[in-house]
C-alpha cells in the first residue's frame, strides 16, 4: 500500500506541474488537477492538503532542479565557451518545457517588496559568484568586449528567456507556426554566442 500512495502522490504532482507550468493553468482548482490526474479530489488534499501547498511544492521543486543545475554548469571545469553554450541549451530546454514558470515568476515580482512570504525568495550563490570571476577572467582575456560581468549573464537569459515567453505573440507577429519558432530557437544558441563572444 505504501508504493501506491507514494505512486499517486507522485502522478499528482506531476499532473500539476504541468498544468500549472507546462499548460499555464496557475489557478487550477483542486478539481481540476484531480480531474487531469485522473483521480479523487480527496486526494489531492489527502496528500497536500491545498492547491495552494501544492502549488507551492511544484513550484519549489522546480526551482530547486533548476538551481541545482544552473550550479553545476556555473562551476564546471570545462572552456568557457563549452559553458556558456551548456548554459544556453539549458536554459532553452528549461524555458521551453516549462514556459509558464517565467510568466508566474514575472507576475510574481512585484509581491517580492509587499510580502514577506511571497514565494519567490530568490538569493545568489557561491557558484553565481564564482561564474562572475569566470565573467570578469574571459573580459581581461579579451574573449569577451569588457563591460560589468552582471551584464553578460543578464543577456545570456534576456536573450534566452525573452523569445520563449512572448512565443505566442511572435508566432502571430511573424506569421509562422510552432515548429518554424522551434527551429529559430534551436538556431539562436550560435546567434546568442556571435552577439556574446569577441
Amino acid at each position: 500500500m505504501p508504493n501506491i500512495d507514494k505512486c499517486t502522490e507522485k502522478l499528482i504532482k506531476e499532473k500539476a506541474t504541468a498544468l500549472f507550468f507546462v499548460l499555464g493553468h496557475i489557478n487550477a482548482s483542486s478539481q481540476e488537477i484531480a480531474d487531469y490526474a485522473g483521480v479523487k479530489r480527496t486526494l489531492v488534499n489527502y496528500y497536500f492538503r491545498s492547491k495552494n501547498n501544492l502549488f507551492k511544492i511544484t513550484y519549489d521543486e522546480l526551482i530547486t532542479n533548476l538551481k541545482s543545475s544552473l550550479k553545476k554548469i556555473y562551476i564546471s571545469k570545462q572552456p568557457f565557451s563549452n559553458k556558456v553554450e551548456e548554459l544556453i541549451d539549458f536554459l532553452i530546454f528549461f524555458r521551453e518545457s516549462y514556459p509558464y514558470l517565467e510568466k508566474f515568476n514575472i507576475q510574481e515580482i512585484n509581491n517580492i517588496n509587499r510580502s514577506a512570504d511571497s514565494i519567490l525568495q530568490p538569493q545568489g550563490s557561491a557558484e553565481l559568484n564564482y561564474f562572475i570571476k569566470e565573467v570578469e577572467q574571459e573580459m581581461e582575456n579579451g574573449l569577451i568586449k569588457k563591460y560589468h560581468p552582471i551584464n553578460f549573464i543578464l543577456n545570456i537569459f534576456s536573450l534566452v528567456s525573452f523569445p520563449i515567453v512572448m512565443k505566442p505573440l511572435f508566432i502571430e507577429i511573424f506569421d509562422i507556426d510552432k515548429s518554424e519558432f522551434i527551429a529559430l530557437l534551436k538556431a539562436r544558441k550560435q546567434v546568442i554566442k556571435t552577439i556574446l563572444f569577441n
